[in-house]
C-alpha cells in the first residue's frame, strides 16, 4: 500500500483538461516529478494512451483514492483510456483480483467495482475465498452464483491474472494505487505533494504520449 498516499488524500481536486486536448505547458522533470521505465510494457494499444491504475480492493489507500480517480476517469478524452489493473502481493488478495477480472468478462464490474470497496472498507466484510465473493454477488447484484463461479475458475481467468502479475512486475509496482503512464511514465508522489498534481502530471504525459503517437496535434 502506497502510506504517502494517505496523507495526498486529504486534498480535494477538480481536474482539467486543456479544451483543445493540447498538453498545457508546465514545468516537470523526468526523474524529479515522473521516472521513466528502462524498458516500457508494450501496451498494444495504437489508437490509445493507456493509463494503468493498480490497485487491490482490500487495500485502504485505494478505496480512498476512488473519489478522486473517478472524476479524472469520466473526463477523459477519446485519446486516452483507463485500465484498472488489480494486483495480488499476496495469496489473499487473489480473490479479489480474480472477483474483479470475473466481474468485468462478466459485463458488471462497473455495478460491483466502488460496492466492493465500500463493503470490505465501510461495512467490514471480508471474503476468505471466490466462493464467499461469488455468494456475495449473488445476494447483492443478482448475479448467477454458477456462471460466476464457472468464468472465475476458467482458464481465460487465471490468464488474466497472471497478466496482471507479469504487467505489476514489468512496470516495477511495489505500492498501491499506483498509476503508470502508457507504459513508460510513473509519477513521483512524494514530489508532486498531492492528488491534484498528481492527475495534473498524468495529463499532461497523456497528452505528451498522444502528440507523439499523432493521436492529438
Amino acid at each position: 500500500m502506497n502510506k504517502f498516499l494517505l496523507l495526498l488524500l486529504t486534498f480535494g481536486f477538480s481536474p482539467v483538461f486543456a479544451q483543445n486536448n493540447t498538453p498545457v505547458p508546465v514545468a516537470y522533470t523526468k526523474g524529479v516529478q515522473y521516472t521513466e521505465l528502462e524498458t516500457p510494457y508494450a501496451t498494444g494499444n495504437d489508437g490509445q494512451v493507456v493509463v494503468y491504475e493498480f490497485f487491490g480492493y482490500t487495500c485502504p489507500h485505494c478505496s480512498n483514492f476512488q473519489p478522486y480517480i473517478k472524476p479524472w476517469h469520466k473526463k477523459l478524452p477519446k485519446h486516452i483510456k483507463l485500465v484498472r489493473v488489480p494486483v495480488v502481493f499476496s495469496p489473499a488478495w487473489k480473490p479479489y483480483a480474480q472477483a474483479y477480472y470475473t466481474a468485468e468478462t462478466m459485463g458488471f464490474i462497473e455495478k460491483t467495482h466502488q460496492a466492493m470497496f465500500d463493503a470490505i472498507h465501510k461495512q467490514h466484510k471480508r471474503f476468505r475465498n471466490i466462493e464467499q465473493i461469488a455468494d456475495w454477488y449473488a445476494e447483492k447484484f443478482n448475479v448467477d452464483k454458477k456462471a460466476f463461479l464457472a468464468t472465475a475458475n476458467s482458464f481465460m481467468i487465471d490468464s488474466k491474472l497472471r497478466q496482471s502479475m507479469k504487467m505489476a512486475g514489468k512496470m516495477q509496482i511495489t505500492s498501491t494505487p499506483s498509476l503508470v503512464i502508457n507504459g513508460k511514465f510513473k509519477p513521483n508522489t512524494k514530489v508532486l505533494g498531492n492528488i491534484p498534481e498528481l492527475f495534473k502530471l498524468a495529463t499532461y504525459l497523456s497528452n505528451q504520449e498522444a502528440v507523439a503517437m499523432d493521436l492529438i496535434k
